[in-house]
């Protein structure tokens, strides 16, 4: 009977502390995108073709913690921007006037995993912007699924967001229960 109970104690941390530490670690969207209006750089609002790069992500969470592997992060990303429209994913980067580069990052001091992107122009390779999303906690894995395909819809969301505040569209979400990945 203590071993069982023993064994609930990380998830009951993870409920109450999460739920703490939350309203303290706030992504891009939480803390409202570009809220001191500081210009957009002009080749991200000038651009048409977008090269998307794999910033190998942290692994241990993979396939434990989420489902998939490191790649996850990339896959949906590609696949929402791709949705999404307003850029032409182009598959060489030489062909590019943007790099998105999209990495899953965990640990490192960090309350809740998250995803960050990082916008470079393709010839002067200069960094233009960053946004970052958290990855929300829960205790189920088809939660903690789902919470990992709602912050990368929600980058795609923060991206309009940036290119024309006011003007984007939430992106559609999946039916509540669903994820992507199990979609698959």
């Amino acid at each position: 009977m203590l071993c069982k109970s023993l064994r609930l104690l990380p998830v009951l941390m993870l409920l109450v502390y999460g739920t703490l530490a939350s309203a303290n670690q706030l992504s891009s969207s939480a803390k409202g995108i570009n809220k001191a209006n500081a210009p957009v750089p002009t080749p991200l609002l000038n651009g048409k073709k977008v090269f998307i790069s794999f910033d190998p992500s942290d692994v241990l969470a993979f396939p434990s913690v989420y489902s998939g592997g490191p790649e996850r992060a990339y896959s949906e990303f590609f696949a929402d921007m791709k949705q999404w429209g307003r850029y032409e994913i182009v598959l060489d980067p030489k062909d590019a006037d943007l790099v998105f580069s999209i990495r899953f990052v965990e640990g490192h001091d960090l309350l809740w995993p998250q995803i960050r992107v990082v916008m470079t122009e393709a010839k002067s390779n200069t960094v233009l912007w960053g946004l970052v999303e958290q990855i929300d906690g829960a205790v189920f894995k088809k939660h903690r699924d789902q919470a990992f395909s709602n912050s990368i819809m929600k980058m795609v969301d923060d991206i309009q967001e940036l290119l024309a505040p006011g003007a984007a569209q939430p992106f559609p979400f999946p039916e509540a229960g669903k994820t992507r990945l199990s979609d698959q």
